[in-house]
């Protein structure tokens, strides 16, 4: 009650369903005239939602008892305060025109369509409504994760961890709790956690294997490491990300660029901006892998890849299958053997979550072009594919120890 934007992250069975229910009922009862609203990700949730608020109802004092009230499957009406209380499954054409005072989107990861639903939902809440927003996490994208991560100022965040609950601190309860599931899937289900879902290509990326915060030596290379970079093309959503391969073959990520409807000659300005911020030129670089079909000329008789060379960029490309390149990186995250040479620096944010966020499509062959974390991910797939194929040794630069899979 004391905040009208209020998005809860919890564990699974935490009851706060429950409370969001109450919380509606409370609303329509002292709220003045209006609508308030339950969304949830499916008619049969929407139903149960009703049915919950009915339960409350049924059993508060008998005082309340004496106003009138009309209910149905999908609606609770009190026609003497003038309010109404609906559950419909979350859809952009269920929201439009109603304007409620209150809304309680339950379930909200997992709802389809939820950024058309948000900008149904948004202009009521603007205008003073309130929304309570409740969801165990379902990857790093979407409104959901969206809002829990702060991108969206004005809104209290509150997390409800199962060790929160007093029946389930206990060790016993844990062990029969993860019983059946993976790893993964426990973290997202009780620890809050935001990593992909289960249609992960990279599903073995773990960000307690994976990741590191120890800063690289960028500026003495000679002990053979090398630095790299990976570039996919695109007006709408060009992306670049920085390596450094190490001499025993491993392959740190640094840096990660996204821009946004870049032509090419400010793409070129981006990049040599993150160059200087690790004060590096392209000297350093032994090349950098693009994407093939940027070597396609456009209506002006020049292509991307010219372009890079003119800027002094030592772009290289390889074509391959994307099933070949996604298994090369795989065997980078880790091999048979279980060993790891892929591994991301901590700052570089968006590569962990389109680590995350990258999934397979509906038929499970390829992944899913989704425009937010494929871009990334083509540029890791591009330089990794390129490591075992065109190697341009920089002047001056000492070749990789023997050993290591690479040209020599």
């Amino acid at each position: 009650e004391r905040h009208d934007r209020v998005i809860v992250l919890k564990s699974r069975q935490m009851m706060v369903t429950w409370i969001g229910c109450a919380w509606m009922l409370y609303r329509t009862l002292t709220g003045g005239p209006g609508i308030h609203l339950l969304l949830s990700k499916e008619e049969r949730s929407a139903k149960e939602l009703i049915q919950r608020v009915r339960f409350i109802w049924d059993h508060l004092p008998d005082e309340y008892h004496d106003l009138p009230v009309k209910s149905s499957s999908t609606a609770l009406t009190l026609p003497s305060l003038d309010g109404r209380l609906m559950s419909l499954p979350a859809a952009p054409y269920a929201v439009r025109g109603l304007s409620p005072k209150t809304v309680f989107w339950d379930e909200m990861a997992f709802t389809p369509n939820d950024d058309e639903i948000w900008a149904a939902v948004k202009p009521a809440v603007d205008s003073g409504g309130a929304l309570l927003g409740v969801s165990t996490p379902n990857g790093p994208s979407g409104v959901f994760a969206r809002l829990v991560q702060g991108s969206d100022e004005g809104f209290l965040v509150e997390r409800f961890h199962y060790s929160d609950h007093p029946l389930r601190q206990s060790d016993d309860w844990q062990a029969k709790a993860r019983a059946g599931l993976s790893e993964a899937r426990w973290r997202r289900e009780q620890e809050l956690s935001f990593e992909g879902g289960e249609g992960a290509v990279y599903d073995q990326f773990e960000e307690t294997v994976h990741l590191y915060e120890d800063r690289c030596n960028l500026f003495d290379l000679r002990d053979g490491s090398l630095c790299l970079r990976g570039l996919d093309f695109g007006y709408r959503t060009p992306a670049v990300v920085w390596a450094r391969l190490l001499p025993d073959g491993s392959l740190h990520i640094f840096d990660a660029l996204v821009g946004s409807k870049w032509p090419v000659h400010q793409l070129i300005t981006e990049i040599r901006a993150v160059d200087a911020r690790h004060g590096l030129t392209e000297e350093d670089f032994a090349w950098t892998a693009v994407d093939p079909a940027g070597a396609a000329k456009h209506d002006e008789g020049i292509s991307s890849v010219e372009r890079l060379h003119e800027a002094g960029i030592k772009a290289i490309y390889r074509t391959s299958s994307i099933e070949a390149g996604v298994e090369a990186v795989r065997a980078l995250l880790r091999d048979a053997a279980g060993n790891v040479r892929l591994r991301v620096h901590k700052r570089c944010t968006s590569m962990v979550q389109a680590f995350h966020g990258y999934t397979w499509d509906d038929s499970g062959e390829l992944p899913l072009k989704d425009g937010i974390h494929d871009h990334l991910m083509d540029a890791l797939r591009y330089l990794v594919v390129n490591l075992h194929s065109v190697w341009r040794r920089p002047p001056g630069r000492t070749p990789l120890v023997r050993g290591c899979p690479y040209p020599d």
